[in-house]
């Protein structure tokens, strides 16, 4: 990019920072006053409406097992756990239905209970009860969001396995919690106060304000553009299926980790860097070469989760503030990737601007069509975790830690990025059911070969130069001209 086109660039991002401070400003009018009756978040919704459609089991479900080696002090942990629990309403909040829309209550304060369990003797003891909790069922309208147990092997060998929906909490929220949870340790185990500032605002003042926000002839504005920028759109990305989806598929996932080298990922970085782009708008370009060069397609949905926390004030909120953004990309073989990153750029900053609009409202709005099996706009979602992640530390004793999903998925495949150490660790869940793992890994191994080539060539011609014998893509309408999207 020259000069000018840099300068262009800066400019453009100062421009988009001043207009997200400026609504960010706005939304802090909402959060002064509590009504008696507390709407649900739009997260909130999104979630409980994902829990009630699978009532068999949950696809919100998570766990976290945190071993704990050492002199664990239980009665400063169970203190903290109750502590954590009174500074984050959230986590002592049900959702129920109430006049004909969905609704938040808070539960007063209490102590949470943490019974301690002796773990019966066996290597797979530990797993068996973790993957237990995962089964397990949320009452979201009668129960809290979250429960806790721990589990004693030895005196200096325990485990606390938290169980929790994701109502309560997104990947951001995890950390503040361990972040929390170990200061409010240390002061229960010390005696002294938590370095912890007091919450300028909660959960339910930030639904509050999103409700305000999102209403009325604002709400209708972002539904416009929404309208306009997916006019046309697919209604499904074409995934290499195994088995085809069909309306009984079953829901049933699996999950495969692979290693996207740091050398490779700082390699695209730079090339987005050049164009004003920054590291996810590359990964997200890569990601739709990927899906094209299985099947050809070239106009590509994929949901881009946006984090919602542009007031600071909601930086150490917990909750579930994630949005999904659809993104369309349009793949075209004769421009390079450098041409696609920019146009990618461009649409990203666009769409941001409209990111609070909520995913459920957009796809009422935009009225997609329904293809049996398969959920409607959105089946594929890249998520970049750019947060600075950190594990709980308690003084004193060794930490090891692991996170469990539900193995069950709504969505066709998501693939979730983080960095680890040097590398980008890339989790890739899918339906069981239409995907193999041997697919998957298939996957996995053509879009680190996407991310390495277009890098190592980000002006070359990508089907002709990069990717020679791409399928045709049958869902190409002869209108369309290259670049348009």
């Amino acid at each position: 990019m020259t000069d000018s086109g840099t300068s262009r660039a800066f400019d453009e991002r100062i421009a988009f920072e001043r207009r997200l401070l400026a609504r960010a400003a706005a939304g802090r009018k909402a959060a002064r006053e509590r009504p008696d009756t507390i709407p649900a978040s739009f997260g909130q919704e999104r979630m409980w409406l994902s829990d009630w459609l699978d009532p068999s089991a949950s696809t919100e479900t998570t766990v976290f097992v945190i071993g704990l080696r050492g002199a664990l002090d239980v009665a400063a942990l169970r203190g903290a756990v109750t502590d954590l629990t009174h500074r984050h309403e959230v986590l002592r909040t049900v959702v129920e239905p109430a006049g004909g829309r969905l609704v938040q209550r808070v539960l007063p304060p209490a102590d949470v209970p943490l019974p301690a369990l002796d773990l019966p003797p066996g290597a797979d003891a530990l797993d068996a009860f973790a993957r237990g909790q995962l089964l397990r069922k949320f009452d979201l309208a009668a129960e809290p969001p979250v429960s806790w147990s721990l589990l004693r092997r030895a005196a200096d060998d325990h485990h606390l396995v938290l169980r929790m929906h994701h109502i309560a909490a997104d990947g951001w929220s995890e950390g503040v919690l361990n972040r929390d949870l170990s200061l409010l340790y240390r002061a229960r185990a010390t005696g002294s106060r938590a370095p912890l500032p007091d919450m300028p605002i909660q959960y339910a003042d930030f639904a509050i304000g999103q409700h305000e926000r999102q209403s009325g002839a604002a709400l209708e504005r972002g539904l416009s553009y929404w309208r306009r920028r997916l006019a046309g759109a697919p209604a499904t990305v074409a995934l290499p299926f195994d088995r085809e989806p069909g309306e009984h598929s079953s829901l049933e996932s699996g999950t495969s980790r692979a290693v996207l080298p740091g050398a490779a990922v700082d390699a695209l970085e730079a090339v987005a860097a050049a164009e004003g782009a920054s590291r996810y708008m590359a990964l997200l370009a890569a990601f739709a070469v990927t899906l094209w060069r299985g099947s050809g397609q070239r106009d590509l949905v994929i949901g881009s989760p946006v984090a919602g926390r542009e007031l600071p004030e909601t930086e150490q909120l917990v909750g579930v503030l994630t949005n999904t953004l659809p993104m369309l990309v349009r793949v075209v073989p004769e421009e390079s990737f450098r041409h696609l990153l920019r146009r990618v750029r461009e649409h990203t900053l666009d769409d941001l601007e409209h990111g609070e609009v909520p995913f459920q409202r957009l796809v009422d709005a935009v009225r997609p069509a329904r293809v049996t099996g398969r959920q409607p706009l959105v089946q594929v979602i890249l998520q970049l975790d750019n947060t600075d992640f950190a594990e709980p530390v308690f003084d004193g004793v060794e930490v090891s830690y692991e996170q469990l999903f539900a193995e069950r998925a709504a969505l066709d495949l998501t693939v979730s990025l983080g960095r680890r150490g040097a590398d980008h660790i890339a989790v890739w869940k899918y339906r069981s059911a239409l995907l193999d793992a041997a697919t998957v890994h298939r996957l996995q191994t053509r879009y680190l070969d996407v991310v390495t080539s277009v890098a190592e060539s980000p002006d070359a011609p990508l089907g002709p130069g990069l990717f020679p014998g791409v399928p045709q893509d049958a869902t190409e309408p002869a209108s369309r001209g290259p670049g348009t999207s």
